[in-house]
């Protein structure tokens, strides 16, 4: 929460709320029309139709906010840069916070949102209690299977398997779409000259990883063999910083 540490926290007021922010938006356009549905966990539901000040609200293309009060959190389904900084006024305003924290993170699910940003899933990396010994869950065998059969390389498995529990946990992971990487860096060599070492522009490259379900395909990259482990931090560490959108520049 964005308040001095001199201040007293307010109880919220949820009605004074809802006026405060609908006075907001409302003298600063014209045409928009504003309604609210209090869901389950106190959460607030806003629906936005914006016009300006010659069209109708367009009721087709709405704009859903999801603010927990007490929090300066909002979840928004828009992401039109234009109504952004007056929503961001309106909901710091009728909050009472001193800002509304903004956050390079995506999805389509706001269960997985609200889990990454709240801390809520579980974090810790200890081995779930378990009547199988870990080395037979991380190999996938059968006690009871054939003791002719052997696996190969199975230190090498169990290792893969630990440091992928050490990485993303032993838990399912939320649920995200992408992860979005900007690199800027400028051109460096050990050779004299060339067009790309005299170039002032730093270099620029965008690598994008998507999936249904982004952070479980990473999380089994290393132990079906497609990736090395452990994975880069640049990819382990998406739901710790509550980001997927990087950008990446010389230091």
């Amino acid at each position: 929460m964005s308040k001095e540490p001199d201040e007293d926290v307010d109880l919220f007021d949820m009605e004074q709320f809802k006026r405060s922010f609908k006075k907001i938006l409302q003298r600063a356009l014209k045409n928009v029309t504003i309604s609210f549905r209090d869901a389950e966990e106190n959460a607030i539901w806003i629906r936005i139709a914006w016009g300006t000040q010659c069209t109708k609200p367009n009721q087709y293309k709405p704009t859903y906010v999801v603010h927990y009060p007490q929090t300066p959190y909002a979840f928004t389904s828009s992401r039109l840069k234009s109504i952004m900084p007056l929503l961001g006024q309106a909901l710091t305003v009728a909050s009472k916070h001193h800002q509304i924290v903004k956050m390079d993170l995506r999805s389509r699910h706001l269960d997985s949102l609200k889990a990454i940003v709240f801390k809520q899933y579980d974090q810790t990396f200890e081995n779930h209690n378990s009547t199988t010994p870990l080395q037979e869950r991380c190999l996938g065998l059968d006690v009871n299977m054939d003791s002719r059969i052997i696996h190969e390389n199975e230190v090498e498995k169990e290792r893969v398997q630990r440091i992928t529990q050490e990485s993303f946990g032993d838990y399912p992971q939320p649920q995200l779409e992408f992860a979005q990487y900007k690199l800027e860096t400028k051109f460096k060599s050990d050779l004299n000259g060339g067009i790309l070492a005299e170039r002032k522009e730093p270099l620029r490259c965008l690598i994008k990883f998507s999936s249904p379900h982004l952070l479980e395909a990473l999380k089994s990259l290393a132990p079906a063999g497609i990736a090395d482990a452990p994975l880069s931090p640049l990819l382990t560490c998406i739901p710790n910083k509550g980001m997927n959108y990087f950008k990446i520049r010389d230091k």
